[in-house]
């Protein structure tokens, strides 16, 4: 006879932080696909995936549209901080500037990937809040 009352929960349901393992996962695809995304295509692609994405996950659940929009909101920054380096390389600015802001969509978009895989609430610094 056994000796336990209950069973014992199971792996594939919520999380201690209360997601779904379907919540964490989109989550973490929301920050990975645009990071990928970045890195082969020098950073004009990662907007069309997290686009993408936000699409699939805005009606999967509160917790996944929250970090899709989160996503897209770092790819839209990044987008309008990378054309302003783009003119500012006229001035040469743009040379120290577009790096770094790739650098920074590079960044946030691996913590917000490891936030969400642990189940983490992350509102991405430096973003301008375009999708909510």
């Amino acid at each position: 006879m056994s000796s336990y009352t209950t069973p014992p929960p199971s792996p594939y349901g919520t999380t201690s932080s209360g997601l779904t393992t379907e919540d964490r996962n989109l989550g973490t695809i929301a920050h990975v696909t645009p990071l990928v995304l970045m890195l082969v295509s020098g950073g004009l692609a990662g907007f069309i995936g997290s686009l993408v994405v936000y699409l699939y996950a805005k009606d999967r659940g509160a917790a996944a549209r929250r970090y899709a929009a989160g996503a897209l909101n770092v790819q839209i920054s990044v987008a309008i901080a990378a054309a302003i380096s783009w003119v500012l390389i006229i001035v040469l600015i743009g040379f120290i500037t577009l790096p770094l802001v790739m650098l920074f969509g590079i960044v946030v978009h691996a913590v917000g990937a490891l936030n969400a895989n642990k189940g983490e609430p992350f509102d991405p610094p430096l973003t301008i809040r375009f999708v909510s």
